[in-house]
This record gives structure tokens, C-alpha cells and sequence, in this order.
């Protein structure tokens, strides 16, 4: 075979190669609930994925005619079954898949954007936003956008939402992931720009704080939010990584803060019976008992949109979601491609629909490796309507 036909397919069973790795850590960091089985899976999924590039050098010196690595991965795409081939078949199948996904979350009529505006704190913050970080090197590299706050406001519309519940908002954020990494004043700004949207509820989505030793950071920070209805939360995985989800749940309910982890409760809202519940699955707690509500409206915050479908099965009309940070680095018309869920990159951020039930998946503020490429950080608000029949 010439070499204008194997090093096309030598990069075809590489993307192959690359797709079984990349699947096969999304899963792992998406459904493993203790992090040091985490640790160790990801620690096979990499050692895989680094054999994998020495497979056809390995193989090479196997053949009589020392066959160069890229004329044996192009011979098992051609001519002989080998692992490429079954990679590129799963390349091919999750492109495949990808594309269907597009199509069938396309959702356009159940949301509309009302406006979006990008807050450039890395220039506002100046040489702090660099020189007073603890992971300088990370947040200074070229492009990184995770100084770019993208404040957003959203209309949904939901078909059960209560006519007396028209117009009520939500201040939606997530995976604040406070490590040093991103520099205090920009989690004040952060809190000054929620203050400023002013909504009914504020609810936070898990994965707030990395640092046990910054526990403060997080008093400081929701001690002073404040709304009209009252500021919920539930924690994610990062949140008990190192021991300190207790501390952590006790004094943000010290702050004010209604705490929604694996517990439910109604209160009322103009009048009408609301049903506020939160899911931390699967790495804290259980599922919030919901067999008894009768609430004219409900809404659930979960740390990840892997709890969806369970969501959508309880009939929960609003689910709100972080932890996927939008795959935090957005390839040119691929979009993302590490996004931690079981799903893939299906949920990485955005609105989805099933039924009667509405998902939105925030990008988070942050991430515990601070890099952020066409994807920025996000905070959104959401106006709540009812869907025009």
C-alpha cells in the first residue's frame, strides 16, 4: 500500500484508539464513587491508552519485513482484523451516535436566550488575576478563558408551570472548585454579579470547594447572597473528596443556606406549593423521599446530569446540573470531548428536554485544572414561563 493510503488510515485508528480511551474515562469519572478506585481505573485507562500507541511499534518488529507502525494499523483497517479495526468500528459508531444526539436534544422551543454578556475579570483583576494565583502557570496560558465570567439570561418553558409562577427567576451556578487556582476577588465579583441579578432562588449546584484550608472563601462568599425565596444547595464529588463535605454542608447552612442533599422539601411560593429537592448520587447519600409531594411545581439540583433520567421518572418538572463544566475545552465543530458522565459528552451543558421534565446543565465557574478553551465559565439566570399551548 502506498503511503498516501496508510497514514490517512494510520490516523483513522488512532482517532479509534483515542475514542475507546476517551469513552471509557468519561465512564469511569462520571459512575465510580470512591476516588481512589477512581484514581486507579483512570490510572488503567491511561496506561491503555499510552499501549496503545506502542501496539504497532510493538507489532512492528514482529513482522519478517519490519513493517512500518503505520502500514500495520492500515493493514488491520484493510485486510485483517486487529484492535484498530475494532476501534475505528468504535469511532465510527460514536460519531454515529453523536450526531443522533444532536438531533434529538435539539429542544430550541422549550427556551429562548435573553441575554448574555462577558465579564473579562482576568483584565478587570489585572496582575493578581495571575500573580496572586497559587496555580499561575494553568491560568496564564494563552487563550485559557477562565477569567471570562459569561453571565447569561435564559427564559425556559415549562408545560406544567403554574400561571402564578410566571416570571419567577433563578440564579443558577456550579463548580466553583475553589483550590487558590482562581483568585479570591474573583469569587467576589462572582457574588456581586449574582447579588446583581436579583432573583426569587439561588441554587448552587456542588463541587465548591477543593481546599479544606479555604473554607473561608466559601463563608465569604454565600454568607452575604441573599433572595427573596432563599439560596439552596446541594454538594458534588469534589466537595468530600478530601474529608471535608461535613464542615463544608454545616457552615454554608450556617450562612442561611437551605441544604438539599438527599432530602426534599415544600414551601410556598406566590401561593402556590413548591417541591425543592436535591440528589448528590452517585457519590453521596440516597434519594430524596418525594413519594409523599403533591406540590403544584417542582424543581430538583443535582450535582450531575447522569440523574436525568431518574428526574425525569420522579417527574420532576425543572432539574438544574453542573459537574460536566461544558467538557471544559471545545474543539472547532467537534465540540467537546472529555466530559465526566456516563453519557459522554450528551449532557456537557446546556437545556435539554424529555416530557414534561427540563435540564439545565451549567458550565460551572471553574475546575480543579483551571483551563478553559471555547468554553467559559458561566452564570446564569433563568426565567421560569409556561410553554404556549
Amino acid at each position: 500500500m502506498s503511503l498516501l493510503v496508510d497514514l490517512p488510515l494510520y490516523a483513522l485508528g488512532t482517532l479509534g484508539h483515542v475514542s475507546v480511551c476517551v469513552t471509557a474515562l468519561n465512564r469511569v469519572q462520571g459512575s465510580v464513587a470512591d476516588h481512589s478506585v477512581e484514581k486507579i481505573l483512570k490510572g488503567g485507562v491511561y496506561g491503555w491508552a499510552l499501549a496503545g500507541w506502542c501496539l504497532p511499534i510493538v507489532l512492528m518488529f514482529q513482522t519478517e519485513a519490519l513493517e512500518m507502525p503505520w502500514t500495520i494499523v492500515a493493514g488491520q483497517l484493510l485486510s485483517s482484523w486487529g484492535y484498530f479495526t475494532l476501534a475505528t468500528a468504535w469511532l465510527v459508531v460514536t460519531g454515529i451516535k453523536r450526531v443522533v444526539q444532536i438531533l434529538l436534544d435539539r429542544c430550541s422551543d422549550a427556551w429562548d436566550l435573553l441575554d448574555s454578556n462577558v465579564l473579562r475579570l482576568d483584565e478587570e483583576l489585572g496582575q493578581s488575576f495571575v500573580g496572586e494565583s497559587e496555580r499561575g502557570v494553568w491560568v496564564s496560558i494563552v487563550g485559557n478563558e477562565v477569567g471570562h465570567l459569561e453571565v447569561n439570561r435564559k427564559v425556559l418553558k415549562l408545560n406544567e408551570l403554574p400561571g402564578s409562577l410566571d416570571g419567577l427567576t433563578i440564579t443558577h451556578f456550579s463548580d466553583l472548585h475553589i483550590t487558590g487556582a482562581i483568585v479570591r476577588p474573583y469569587f467576589e465579583r462572582l457574588k456581586e454579579e449574582i447579588l446583581r441579578l436579583d432573583s426569587d432562588l439561588v441554587i448552587l449546584t456542588g463541587d465548591i470547594l477543593d481546599d479544606k484550608n479555604k473554607l473561608t472563601w466559601v463563608t465569604r462568599l454565600v454568607s452575604e447572597m441573599k433572595a427573596r425565596v432563599g439560596c439552596f444547595f446541594v454538594l458534588g464529588n469534589h466537595d468530600v473528596r478530601h474529608g471535608q463535605g461535613q464542615a463544608l454542608r454545616k457552615e454554608i447552612a450556617r450562612c442561611g443556606w437551605h441544604d438539599l442533599g438527599g432530602r426534599s422539601i415544600e414551601i410556598e411560593v406566590r401561593g402556590e406549593s413548591v417541591l425543592l429537592a436535591g440528589n448528590e448520587l452517585p457519590w453521596i447519600g440516597e434519594t430524596p423521599d418525594c413519594s409523599s409531594a403533591k406540590a403544584a411545581f417542582s424543581i430538583c439540583a443535582v450535582h450531575t446530569p447522569d440523574q436525568f433520567s431518574w428526574g425525569r421518572r420522579q417527574g420532576f418538572d425543572l432539574i438544574l446540573a453542573g459537574h460536566a463544566h461544558g467538557g471544559q475545552i471545545r474543539l472547532p465543530l467537534l465540540g467537546p470531548i472529555i466530559c465526566p458522565s456516563i453519557h459522554g459528552v450528551r449532557y456537557a451543558s446546556g437545556v435539554f428536554e424529555a416530557g414534561n421534565t427540563l435540564l439545565h446543565v451549567s458550565r460551572g465557574i471553574s475546575g480543579l485544572q483551571p483551563l478553559r478553551w471555547r468554553c467559559r465559565p458561566e452564570l446564569t439566570q433563568l426565567v421560569l414561563t409556561r410553554r404556549q399551548a
